[in-house]
């Protein structure tokens, strides 16, 4: 096991008095570097994305929180050393701790015994008593916020995150942080104090006693209302800590047991050598995780290496401040593959925002940058931008180019193409624009549209928070019709929030979250229902119960969707003129988290979808039985992201993170027939693929590249749109992108090479 990884082109060499001698992750607040200071001594120094550095109140809020960090001292934290707020690129040094993060640990050798988790407890109430002491609250304490040592858990980045809160990148109301770690009083907006993170630390009990989250998996809507409206998931506990855990889990902040009194009853645990309380030579761990800790203590640290020699053969794409990273990729024996391939018809965009069912609340993940485009885009053969693959060594991938074709003043969100329009949404409003020159068509002031949901049958379709779904002619943009929710609404029901809307065969389709009657135990209510695209009549409504998953697609009359029932996660087939049930498939038979479908597709009387706990699955579109599965076995939590492409006997999808589009993915190809994996490619962010062009697969990724993978074997090079999100959307040699300065930008894809 390696802690870190070598540098790459665009890494910096030193960041204030720091020697930087590898990389050690990256989160959405910045990336981490292991370093050495000028005494020799290894540190872990944080440094803060460029777009977060551009936002003066979060300079401000990060100043602060850096102050109070520095006073936190225990012997279960890592200090804060050192720290530069007021950098180009703010910074923070903490004492590097050679540990194994809790989510790794747990998701390579599973559950904890009773014995371990104890002492896991114990160290963390430690930690938190020392955080609290210096006037901190933690606020974001999560598995990969924990590293395993020998002598005991660290619990890092503390109080650090909460200058995240107070950004331009997060609207009013927003939270940041990660779902089913997150205590309700923060998920409503209410005030976050240290019983915050005792929430966090039964909730981080349960993860390493179970596998699973207290509240389960899945979307981060979904996981934030069960956080806020039902009760914990609890059975695989030990009966000795499910009280204390309960108490720790509880609604009410107030009812939550203090640290100190955690500290006094966690602490009652023996090691495997006999000792009681003592954190020794790794024997408070379980024995693989100890072995996995040893191993990774006696890992000598890196040595300064030229990087940028060893990589200066390879070209750059000179966009921005920093230089788009290179990495060589690596190959196996090409597999029999597919030829070239259009982008399926009727893919709907996956929406990038996350609603917070409990509260109403948006919570946007977007990336906000500011650079100048030149006029061409090319970038180098390798993975470039993180990417690596796996495959032939002698494969080569030929590299995209983009040529610059137009910039608008204005800068769409989302945008989609249609009918030589490109349609987005911009505070508030939609606007249409040339997809020849960039120029504004018309724009769409009325009802306060939120979200564009699809273009076709010669309708634009978008819909505002309160549920009104608006129809809206493609080519003048006058409204043609508007239905408020309370249409499709069960009665003594009120709109909460649509997971999903397709526009398909003349039929608008939503899946739709309601808030349940009043004195309910339900904490919400579904339904499936279709719209007349061209005049809004209600068609059909179809209650779902208990839990509609989000990913829904239609394809020859038939509309398909995933419901979490109460003994496990099925997948259905509805008609889409009536909604009557054609048939239904158990995907999951586990009781408490069965996963829910994330993606979608059909080709060739086989319907193929993901969820996500990072299973393909393969179902026959008529009778509905299985063909095959394919478990992705990813080293942590990974779902399927929309769009699934089938070409020529392939089938391509990306898989992300679930609760946090600043993880890492991957790209995947997987023979259609037998499920068997042919290649995979890992991306430094999320992927979100575009189509097949010349034989190869086109993606991007929310690190800011456009990348082209050859469709046989995987052999990807990369291509810098943007330095954050580019939000891209391809149409046959054209993508349309977030530049990064506030424009949307046109530009004319070739790949070139060989």
């Amino acid at each position: 096991m390696q802690a870190f990884v070598p540098l790459e082109t665009g890494d910096p060499e030193r960041v204030g008095s720091y020697r930087i001698v590898g990389r050690l992750g990256s989160g959405g607040m910045g990336r981490v570097y292991l370093a050495g200071s000028p005494g020799g001594r290894a540190t872990a120094v944080k440094v803060v994305h460029e777009e977060l550095a551009w936002d003066p109140a979060f300079r401000r809020r990060f100043g602060r929180e850096v102050a109070a960090a520095q006073r936190v001292t225990g012997p279960f934290t890592a200090p804060v050393v050192d720290a530069d707020p007021d950098a180009d690129r703010p910074w923070l040094a903490t004492a590097y701790v050679p540990g194994v993060p809790l989510g790794t640990a747990v998701a390579a050798h599973g559950v904890w015994d009773e014995r371990s988790v104890r002492a896991l407890g114990s160290g963390l109430a430690e930690a938190l008593d020392a955080i609290h002491r210096a006037d901190v609250v933690h606020r974001d304490l999560k598995p990969s916020n924990v590293l395993l040592a020998p002598d005991g858990p660290r619990v890092i980045d503390f109080g650090i995150s909460v200058a995240a809160d107070d950004t331009e990148l997060t609207t009013t109301g927003a939270v940041v942080g990660s779902p089913g770690y997150l205590p309700p009083e923060q998920l409503v907006g209410h005030e976050v104090g240290p019983a915050g993170d005792v929430f966090a630390l039964g909730a981080l009990l349960v993860y390493a006693a179970t596998g699973t989250g207290a509240f389960g998996g899945g979307p981060a809507h979904g996981v934030n209302y069960r956080v806020v409206h039902e009760r914990p998931e609890l059975s695989g506990l030990p009966d000795g800590l499910a009280a204390l855990v309960a108490r720790c889990l509880a609604k009410d902040p107030r009812r939550r047991p203090g640290v100190a009194e955690l500290v006094e009853e966690l602490g009652r645990w023996e090691a495997a050598d006999g000792t009681r309380g003592t954190f020794t030579a790794g024997t408070w761990l379980p024995a693989p995780v100890a072995a996995d800790v040893t191993a990774l203590r006696a890992e000598p640290p890196p040595r300064p290496s030229a990087t940028a020699a060893a990589d200066a053969g390879l070209p750059t794409v000179p966009v921005g401040a920093e230089p788009t990273a290179v990495a060589t990729a690596r190959l196996g024996p090409p597999p029999a593959g597919p030829s070239l391939a259009a982008r399926p018809r009727g893919v709907t965009r996956q929406r990038r925002t996350t609603v917070l069912a409990a509260a109403g609340t948006l919570v946007v993940l977007a990336v906000v940058a500011g650079l100048l485009l030149p006029r061409a885009f090319s970038g180098p053969p390798g993975g470039g931008n993180g990417t690596e693959s796996t495959g032939s060594p002698t494969a080569t991938a030929r590299k995209p180019v983009v040529r610059e074709q137009w910039a608008s003043d204005t800068d769409l969100w989302q945008p989609v193409v249609a009918d030589g329009t490109v349609v987005g949404e911009d505070d508030g409003l939609l606007h249409a624009v040339d997809a020849a020159d960039g120029d504004t068509t018309w724009t769409y002031d009325e009802g306060g549209v939120s979200s564009l949901e699809g273009v076709s049958d010669g309708v634009v379709v978008a819909s505002s928070s309160e549920g009104t779904i608006h129809g809206i002619a493609p080519d003048g943009g006058e409204r043609v019709w508007s239905v408020d929710a309370e249409t499709h609404a069960r009665p003594g029901t009120t709109f909460n929030l649509y997971l999903r809307v397709v526009v398909a065969d003349g039929t608008v389709y939503v899946n739709t979250m309601y808030h349940p009657p009043e004195g309910s135990e339900k904490y919400g209510t579904y339904a499936v229902s279709a719209l007349d695209a061209a005049t809004g009549r209600l068609k059909w409504s179809r209650p779902v119960e208990p839990i509609l998953s989000g990913a829904l697609t239609v394809v020859d009359g038939v509309l398909y969707g995933g419901v979490r029932e109460t003994d496990g996660t099925y997948f259905h087939a509805w008609d889409g003129d009536t909604g009557d049930q054609l048939w239904r498939y158990r995907a999951s038979a586990s009781r408490h988290y069965g996963g829910e479908v994330s993606a979608i597709t059909v080709s060739d009387g086989t319907v193929y979808f993901g969820d996500d706990r990072g299973v393909l699955h393969a179902v026959d579109a008529r009778r509905g039985t299985r063909l095959w599965t394919h478990d992705a076995d990813t080293e942590s939590v990974r779902q399927w992201l929309e769009p699934l492409m089938v070409a020529d006997g392939v089938v391509y999808g990306g898989l992300g993170g679930v609760t946090s589009e600043y993880e890492t993915g991957s790209v995947r190809a997987v023979d259609a027939g037998s499920g068997k994996p042919l290649w995979t490619e890992r991306t430094e962010r999320d992927p979100e693929l575009h189509g097949l062009l010349d034989g190869a697969v086109l993606f991007s990724t929310k690190a800011g590249a456009l990348h082209a993978a050859d469709a046989r074997t995987g052999a990807p090079a990369g291509t810098r749109l943007s330095s954050g999100d580019p939000d891209a959307a391809v149409d046959g040699d054209r993508v349309y992108f977030d530049g990064g300065d506030g424009r949307l930008h046109a530009g004319r894809i070739s790949l070139t090479g060989s």
